[in-house]
């Protein structure tokens, strides 16, 4: 089956014919992109500056600009979550997702953190980021078809806003 992409007179997205691993990696967006691992937040959150002299400005960053970020991120990945309990999907299992336009701009934050965060998880290199999963029981692989499926989506989202 074919995904149909919609755009929407008042600017939004609707995808149609989903299958279910689709939506299920869809689902997997905000877990992925909130994994407790000590080298997304790393970097998520990365320093602005590592000049040893700059200590002042790593403290001010850590207090006043990272607490935003984080609140800036997780807004993006309830926004993304609260649209995919809104999706649909027939007896067949085959979804359909509205994004709405003034949701875009989450979609692509959530997006990014989730690819960000897998290749940080994964520690994959650009050579392995190019090659083809093989086998999606091996999490790896799984994870290589996420970056692929997130990638493809954030240049769909990117498109319509040009």
């Amino acid at each position: 089956m074919k995904i149909g992409i919609s755009i929407l007179q008042d600017g939004g997205v609707l995808f149609e014919g989903i299958d279910p691993l689709l939506h299920k990696m869809l689902t997997e967006i905000r877990t992925s992109a909130e994994l407790d691992d000590p080298r997304v937040e790393a970097r998520f959150y990365q320093s602005p500056t590592t000049d040893p002299e700059a200590e002042d400005l790593r403290e001010d960053w850590k207090a006043f600009v990272q607490p935003d970020l984080h609140s800036a991120f997780a807004s993006s990945r309830e926004v993304v979550a609260a649209d995919l309990r809104r999706s649909s999907a027939d007896k067949k299992g085959h979804g359909s997702l509205l994004i709405p336009r003034n949701h875009i701009d989450h979609w692509l934050s959530a997006l990014n953190q989730a690819r960000l965060a897998l290749v940080e998880s994964h520690g994959f290199s650009e050579a392995e980021m190019s090659r083809q999963p093989e086998n999606l029981e091996d999490l790896r692989d799984y994870a290589l078809l996420q970056l692929s499926i997130y990638g493809l989506m954030q240049e769909w989202l990117v498109s319509l806003l040009d």
